[in-house]
This record gives structure tokens, sequence and C-alpha cells, in this order.
């Protein structure tokens, strides 16, 4: 199997050097996603494992952590375990970008890992129209438990993040995620990139409004709020 990689990055892994690795396959349809063609350029220009840690130890002394994003990785529970266990022994943090659609696999491998990101994309009740037809008899239970099983990590150990997509995270949406939480999780808001991005200046300004009034009603929720630009 190949998956994306990403040598190093300074933004998927908070006070960390990372690298990034990607694997195929997802269960949600989002619109926005930067990542829709992960599955066809993994299969032409991806890295096996064998070349991922190969690279990983020849750079542990710049690398400090790896993040394992997605697709969504919980939906292959014996492949994610291997990665963990793979990059455990190079002595690198682990962080897990997840939807959390699958809370018995991220309850299984939580605790090995170091940071988890999950996405809170929209109201949960809007949530079924973003996601696979078969998720829908589980969706919501899983989600709800994916998000009691983060809140009971320290903080500083996992995140919540919101992508600010005018029609899935509008002021309603936001209302919804925020009573999900507690004031001691870290929210992070992400700009909406893509077709729904503003195409001018008038929409910029309207954008920056639009942004500006999303943290403020995050901070009604939540302690630690931030826009990531």
């Amino acid at each position: 199997m190949k998956f994306g990689f990403l040598k190093h990055s300074l933004v998927d892994y908070p006070c960390e050097v990372c690298a990034v690795v990607f694997i195929p396959r997802c269960n949600f349809h989002c619109p926005y996603c930067h990542n829709q063609t992960l599955e066809a350029d993994a299969k032409q220009n991806g890295w096996t494992l064998g070349q991922i840690e190969a690279y990983l130890h020849d750079a542990r002394r710049l690398l400090t952590g790896v993040c394992i994003s997605g697709g969504e990785p919980t939906l292959q529970e014996d492949l994610l375990s291997q990665l963990i266990e793979h990059f455990k022994a190079l002595n690198l943090k682990i962080k897990l970008d997840t939807n959390g659609s699958r809370s018995e696999v991220l309850k299984s491998v939580a605790p090995d890992v170091d940071y988890v990101a999950m996405d809170l994309k929209t109201s949960p009740k809007r949530y079924l129209k973003l996601a696979h037809p078969n998720e829908a008899s589980s969706l919501l239970t899983n989600l709800n438990a994916s998000v009691a099983l983060l809140l009971q990590r320290p903080p500083e150990t996992y995140e919540f993040r919101t992508t600010l997509s005018p029609f899935w995270a509008d002021e309603n949406a936001l209302h919804d995620i925020g009573r999900m939480i507690n004031e001691e999780s870290r929210w992070y808001l992400q700009r909406c990139r893509g077709k729904e991005a503003p195409r001018n200046a008038f929409e910029r300004l309207k954008e920056e409004h639009r942004l500006q009034r999303a943290v403020d009603i995050a901070k009604g929720y939540s302690k630690y709020v931030d826009l990531r630009r």
C-alpha cells in the first residue's frame, strides 16, 4: 500500500516539527476538502511504509513527531495501529487527525496517541448529508462518543477544529458545535478554501467580517479559540 507523505510541516502538529502521513479512503464527501484526490495521488506518487520509515529514521534530528491524517485513518484500524507502533519505535510523538466517526477505533488507539485533532464540521442534525449513506445508523452515536472520549483527556492533548464553510458552518451550526464541547477545549477555526472561498475584494471584506463573527461565537463556548489563517 502507498501513502501520501509530506516530509516536514510546522503547522500540522502544534509545537512540533512533524512529517505527515496521509491514509487514503474517507467516509465523508465534504465539498471543501483539499484531500479529495488523495487516493489517486497516493497510487501514482505515494510512499510505501518502508520508504517512510527509512526517511523518518534519517530525519530524526529534525523531526519530533508524525501526524497521521487522511482520508479517515480510523477506517483502517489494523493499518492505523501498525503505523502508530512503527512510528513510536522511532521515538516520535504521534498526532492523529480524525472525523470521529469510528469512536471504538479511536478509543482503542488513543492511549498510544499523544495528540488528537477531531473535526467538528456542522450541526449534528446535518452531519448525515456529509457522510456516506452507510454511516447513517451509527454516525451521531459515534460522533458523540468520540467527543466524550476527547473531553476526558488533558486539554493540551487534543483539539477540535471547524472549517468555516459559509454553508456547513454557519452561525447556527457554530452554536450547535459549541454546545458539544467544553470551555477547556481548544477549538480551532479554519478558513474555507476551494470553491467556497471569496473571489473578489468585496467578498473578501464580507468574509473577514464573517470570520470575526465566527470567532466571537466560538469564544462563548471555549476559552481557547484561534483562527488559523
